[in-house]
């Protein structure tokens, strides 16, 4: 299909934010805030944070109880400590990350700064130890506390014992003393101001680093997504195939690869690639190379063909290289579309008053309408349509075949129904057991009650059982056989053995419902076409 849905992806857990702008619940109890002191910042709402979330309120949806979010997460989302969206909250929770997020950035310079190459020697010793990793990799177990030690404690010894003032004006090395007490007080790490440069270079780097994740984010989507959501079926299907094969090689391989070594040489490659005389000196490589390659070029016979190279066709421009990786990867999708089979049902009523043969049309249904189904049990009628051209497909699908079929092997879904109080035409007996036929029609027609006990019954004429819709059984009574037992007697004691089916059609004929099995074959369409009403329903192959 063309059309490609976009998904949002954000954390469903909880729902959706409310916002409030009611004070905390410290400052409602009247309780003294902790070291983090907020009660600056929330202490009073002016009307414009008021009036300003009462608009937003009315903008925010409403939680959808269809909604992603995990109804067990709803207390961890309305307890105090998670509390729900106010701007108050929300704009001074914004000023205290921004007062402390300058180790993060200041971080992140430094290590820009160290792979840049602006200190050779600082880089040239992170290569050394990099390398020492990964040709020893236990010492990583010991990398975190030499960072603790070096860049931590040993900074904060030497801020607490710092050198004597030089009284010469000549430059020497300061002398440092470890020996008696301390000369300045700890350094501490401190947010930075709200009205300081710190703090409004925090906001400039934290605005660029929206700016760049961004950036980012949406150059990955633009180059992944059309490789992995099938888009391109081909190309996907490529990329599946050989991702596939990959994991099952390196799955069987993966030990056999020497890790410290393709670590050693990519890392120190990719470091190296940023030095600035290393990039020149490669490029000015690559295009003394190129220019020999063209002094060299001597024109051969059948230029322009592909050579052979050990029985092997070598291309020999780009382009011929290119359509040839293409006819490697040309991967079939165009496979044949599913097919269903789907059915439908002939729903039939007997006329009131007329015999056996007397039956009217009544409509097609999905359903069979058997005496134990749940619109037949609370009385509704059945819903379908009068003709066959009113049935249409199941939506998403298109029919394959011309016509309908008639299934003449009712006795299969009957059974893979467990429909029961129904009988169905066995070739060669009619319902009543008194005729010989050669064709079956499919049908499935329902039985009437058993019959009463005989000796519930009086002489007087019983009131017969009420079918659906008003029908009454109208069939006289049979008479009496040569042994003075009715026919009714003999049903009764069948029915009282477990022969019930075969009690009641032998004597009480069929009931006031019948239907058969039509089916036909759908395929499955590109498009699914929308609003589309159906009265079909699908089945299995």
């Amino acid at each position: 299909m063309d059309e490609e849905n976009a998904e949002v992806l954000a954390n469903r857990n909880e729902p959706i934010p409310v916002l409030s702008v009611s004070k905390p619940k410290r400052e409602r109890e009247g309780s003294p805030d902790s070291a983090h002191s907020r009660s600056t910042s929330q202490s009073k709402n002016s009307i414009q944070d008021r009036l300003f979330s009462k608009l937003l309120q009315q903008v925010i949806p409403t939680d959808d109880d269809d909604d992603e979010s995990n109804p067990g997460d709803q207390s961890f989302a309305t307890s105090p400590k998670r509390p729900g969206f106010s701007l108050p909250a929300m704009s001074n929770n914004f000023r205290r990350f921004n007062a402390r997020i300058g180790v993060v950035f200041l971080f992140q310079n430094r290590v820009e700064r160290l792979l840049s190459w602006k200190t050779p020697t600082h880089t040239a010793s992170f290569l050394f130890a990099y390398s020492f990793i990964c040709l020893d990799p236990h010492l990583l177990l010991v990398l975190p506390l030499v960072v603790l030690l070096l860049f931590i404690m040993v900074p904060a010894f030497i801020t607490r014992h710092p050198p004597p003032p030089s009284t010469s004006t000549s430059s020497t090395t300061p002398y440092y003393s470890y020996e008696g007490p301390a000369l300045a007080p700890a350094r501490t790490i401190k947010p930075a101001p709200e009205t300081s440069k710190d703090f409004f270079r925090n906001m400039r780097d934290l605005q660029n680093c929206m700016a760049d994740f961004s950036d980012i984010h949406d150059a990955t989507i633009s180059v992944f997504a059309p490789l992995t959501n099938f888009s391109n079926e081909k190309l996907s299907s490529t990329i599946f195939l050989i991702c596939t094969m990959a994991a099952v090689g390196l799955f069987l391989t993966a030990h056999l690869l020497p890790l410290r070594l393709i670590m050693l040489v990519a890392g120190n490659a990719a470091v190296l690639s940023n030095n600035p005389k290393i990039r020149l000196f490669c490029q000015g490589l690559m295009e003394d190379v190129g220019s020999g390659l063209d002094d060299l070029h001597l024109p051969l016979p059948g230029e322009g063909e592909d050579r052979d190279l050990f029985g092997t066709a070598v291309p020999e421009s780009p382009s011929a290289a290119i359509s040839a990786m293409e006819k490697l990867v040309d991967i079939s999708v165009d496979t044949d579309p599913e097919e269903r089979e789907v059915e439908i049902f002939e729903v039939q009523h007997r006329i009131t008053g007329s015999s056996e043969s007397g039956w009217e049309n009544f409509l097609f249904s999905p359903q069979p309408y058997d005496p134990l189904s749940p619109s037949r049990i609370a009385g509704d009628r059945p819903r379908g349509c009068r003709f066959f051209d009113d049935v249409r497909p199941p939506s998403g699908w298109k029919w394959k075949s011309k016509k309908w079929e008639l299934d003449l092997d009712c006795r299969e879904w009957v059974v893979e129904r467990m429909i029961t109080g129904v009988g169905f035409e066995v070739p060669g007996v009619t319902p009543e057991g008194n005729a010989i036929i050669d064709e079956v029609g499919g049908w499935v027609w329902d039985l009437p009650p058993p019959p009463p006990p005989p000796e519930s019954r009086t002489e007087e004429k019983e009131e017969l059982p009420t079918m659906a819709y008003g029908d009454l059984e109208t069939e006289p009574e049979s008479s009496q056989t040569k042994n003075g037992s009715s026919s009714k007697d003999k049903a009764w004691v069948k029915y009282a053995r477990g022969d019930w089916e075969e009690a009641a059609a032998a004597s009480y004929g069929v009931g006031e419902w019948r239907r058969r099995r039509w089916v036909r074959v759908v395929q499955r369409m590109d498009a699914q076409p929308a609003g589309t009403v159906t009265y079909s329903t699908l089945g299995h192959n």
